[in-house]
């Protein structure tokens, strides 16, 4: 009985000796919690460079372990690399003093979730070399220092080779097949891991740059290397036309996506300016058929600024919604189309139909390779019309039959329809020498056209000026006309666009030459004998979005009013429609609105583009003769009136007194 027992144990022993590679899978093993509380002790004494950060591969994989991996201790766990997910077997400490560090210049890297020193024995059975141990080298928890868990580590590094003290210098650490093993130094990029994500336990000094440091990193994306399918003639390297810009090491700034930690010189190197190109526009906002504008953030893409979505929000001028269209240059050959490049990151427009539904468009490096090594693609090619300020976003890799549109604030790709909704509009910005931003507009802009100033939408409202049955949204008839006027120059506006586009602003805000007027360019005066008075450069590009404040009379244009009680936008007896006799558009109160910007000038009918027909967010009650009455949207159920407070029309209760009561005089 004895010798089969013995016999038993050695076959097992010897079964588990040669059966090292079966580690890298989840074993069937009893977790015992007091071992694990014995063995893997948290030090809290310990000096921490980083705290709970992922540590991140050339290719843009975490460190990942797996607590039941190992044995009963939490012992033996083999340390893998995969896609980085936030989980707490991605997370990791590194420890440069304490109870099981003393060495300067050294170390320990230790998971977040078991306390687990990594741990390099070249003794153990080749594929089972690198695990996690007890901190200090002994199974139990009883070890004090190892330094086969000293890693080499220099004050402020975030890029590091992963090199073991008990190695001589010349063993690196690398993923190979998924799992984390020991190869031999060669000081090259791929051997690199990026430390990020974590808050460092004290102020640490910028790592230098070095050429090891400094050095390339492949691919961080998911997908290929490749933004989109195209020939391989567009990924020839690029000319060295574009200019590399010197960065130093900053302090760790967390990202998204792949790498968890912002890589400065592989961002240098992927999305670096050309400054040949031929812009049609510099730092310009892109605003949809909604006034909203092109945004992206810096840091919600992968450690090279690729990846990263865009969306569209709020115009607010900030860096990340400015755009640079890009006629010809290093990564444009094509006439007749352009790029649309981030002014703040130099990263491309592309479009990307292989991708996941609801990322396939995304800013990515120009010419396709996530190194910035690629030449033209036209997944990042866009119809373009010289001269442009309104168009169809059309990439050149989707046959002229998808369009991108903003669908839940992700820009996206459906099918082209000519729609308005698909149109684009281009402003705020300085034009390149190749085409003047005066030019830009006066060529867009036909002969015949309604100008009092407008563009789109600033706020990041819908299509829609306030919610309203489907019946108001059938399409106007065609009895409104559209007054004529010379071509303006450039005209700056305060919200979404940055410019009053002529074109959008005539569509948006016709005048309705059919209608029944109370009141024509008449005033309208508040209680206090204040007028109510717009600004037209005070809204979007098609002169939407203009709020209505009071001021001293003066007989000024944005002080006049029509008062419509019937026509296109108006066939509601008792109802009247308040009109700017400057720019056409109409009273209109929308509640969901932030208070304080919640009695606008919007286009008539209820749709920024001028498509709507009638909606009682701009409907007031009106007695037939009244010129003096209390202002009463018809969307608030008769309880809200519309006062001046602080110099801006907005809502509050009605009580019938008479400071609710506006008089009209012509």
């Amino acid at each position: 009985m004895m010798l089969s027992s013995l016999l038993t144990t050695f076959l097992l022993g010897a079964s588990l000796s040669t059966a090292a590679p079966l580690l890298h899978r989840p074993r069937d093993v009893t977790i015992v919690p007091a071992d694990v509380a014995q063995s893997q002790v948290r030090d809290n004494t310990a000096t921490r460079a980083f705290t709970n950060a992922t540590i991140t591969d050339a290719s843009g994989q975490c460190l990942t372990i797996d607590p039941l991996a190992g044995d009963f201790r939490e012992n033996l766990i083999p340390v893998t690399a995969a896609a980085c997910n936030g989980s707490a077997g991605q997370q990791w400490d590194v420890i440069t003093a304490g109870v099981h560090n003393n060495v300067p210049g050294a170390a320990l890297i230790v998971s977040s979730d078991t306390q687990g020193c990594l741990n390099f024995d070249p003794r153990r059975a080749a594929g089972d070399q690198v695990i996690l141990f007890s901190c200090g080298g002994r199974a139990d928890g009883g070890g004090s220092v190892t330094n086969s868990q000293l890693f080499n580590f220099a004050t402020g590094e975030s890029s590091v080779a992963l090199v073991p003290q008990n190695a001589a210098n010349a063993t690196c650490l690398i993923v190979s097949d998924g799992a984390l093993g020991p190869v031999d130094c060669d000081n090259s990029a791929d051997q690199l891991f990026t430390i990020g994500g974590g808050l460092a336990a004290s102020p640490s000094t910028p790592a230098t740059s070095d050429p090891l440091t400094s050095a390339p990193i492949t691919s961080s994306a998911a997908a290929s290397n490749l933004a989109a399918g195209t020939s391989s003639a567009s990924l020839t390297p690029a000319p060295s036309a574009t200019t590399t810009p010197t960065t130093t090491t900053a302090s760790v700034t967390s990202v998204s996506g792949a790498g968890g930690v912002l890589n400065p010189s592989a961002v240098a190197e992927s999305n670096p300016r050309d400054n040949t190109a031929t812009r049609a526009f510099s730092s310009a906002a892109i605003t949809t058929a909604d006034g909203e504008c092109l945004t992206i953030n810096p840091l919600a893409g992968d450690f090279r600024e690729n990846l990263i979505p865009v969306t569209a929000t709020a115009c607010d001028g900030s860096a990340g919604q400015q755009w640079d269209v890009i006629t010809a240059g290093v990564h444009n050959n094509v006439p007749g189309a352009a790029l649309f490049v981030s002014s703040e990151t130099q990263g491309c427009l592309n479009f990307d139909p292989r991708r996941a539904v609801g990322n396939q468009v995304i800013l990515f490096s120009c010419g396709g390779r996530a190194d910035g090594g690629g030449s033209v693609t036209n997944s990042q090619l866009f119809n373009f019309a010289a001269g442009s300020t309104s168009l169809p976003l059309v990439p050149q890799n989707g046959a002229n039959a998808t369009c991108l549109i903003v669908t839940n604030g992700s820009l996206g790709p459906i099918d082209c329809d000519n729609s308005a909704d698909q149109l684009f509009f281009i402003g705020e910005g300085s034009s390149g020498s190749a085409a003047p931003s005066s030019t830009l507009v006066a060529s867009t802009a036909p002969s015949s056209v309604s100008v009092s100033s407008a563009t789109t939408s600033s706020a990041a409202a819908s299509n829609l000026a306030v919610g309203t049955t489907p019946a108001s949204l059938t399409p106007a008839t065609s009895t409104t006309a559209t007054a004529t006027a010379t071509t303006p120059s450039v005209i700056s506006v305060s919200g979404a666009g940055g410019m009053l586009n002529p074109t959008a602003a005539a569509e948006a805000n016709p005048r309705d030459n059919t209608a029944t007027r109370a009141f024509s360019s008449a005033a309208i005066k508040d209680a206090a004998g204040q007028c109510l008075t717009i600004n037209p450069n005070a809204g979007d590009f098609r002169e939407n979005l203009i709020p209505v404040t009071a001021a001293a009379c003066d007989g000024s244009a944005g002080q006049q009013w029509d008062v419509i009680t019937a026509g296109v936008h108006n066939n509601v007896p008792g109802a009247a429609l308040f009109v700017s006799s400057m720019t056409q558009g109409c009273l209109n109160f929308d509640p969901r609105r932030a208070a304080g910007n919640q009695v606008i000038l919007f286009s008539c009918g209820g749709r920024a583009d001028g498509g709507g027909s009638v909606t009682n967010s701009q409907l007031f009650n009106f007695a037939a003769g009244s010129s003096s009455v209390a202002l009463v949207p018809q969307n608030a159920g008769n309880a809200t009136c519309l006062t001046v407070g602080d110099g801006l029309l907005g809502p509050v209760d009605c009580d019938n007194s008479a400071d609710q009561l506006f008089t009209i005089s012509a």
